[in-house]
């Protein structure tokens, strides 16, 4: 995940985005990458550490920040923000 603003425009869908983040890193590393290139793009972290409101397992969380990344959205316009 060298340059997430660039995969986003690359990559031919969604799908092939989060498939192309993960490769040759681990889980909490991509995660961790996303996050910075959020903050780059929001201007804003993607999670609050004192907020103990978000219960989501890893991966959705990665989908979650990629989805903002890929689609140049932010966090609380994910369609299952709410759930």
């Amino acid at each position: 995940m060298k340059n997430l603003r660039l995969d986003a425009a690359c990559a031919g869908s969604f799908e092939q985005f989060l498939a192309d983040g993960c490769d040759e890193t681990t889980l909490q590393n991509a995660i961790g990458n996303a996050s910075i290139m959020y903050h780059g793009m929001f201007y804003e972290p993607f999670l609050n550490i004192e907020d103990t409101s978000v219960d989501v397992s890893d991966e959705e969380l990665y989908r979650w920040i990629c989805w903002c990344i890929f689609y140049g959205k932010s966090k609380k316009e994910y369609p299952l923000a709410n759930q």
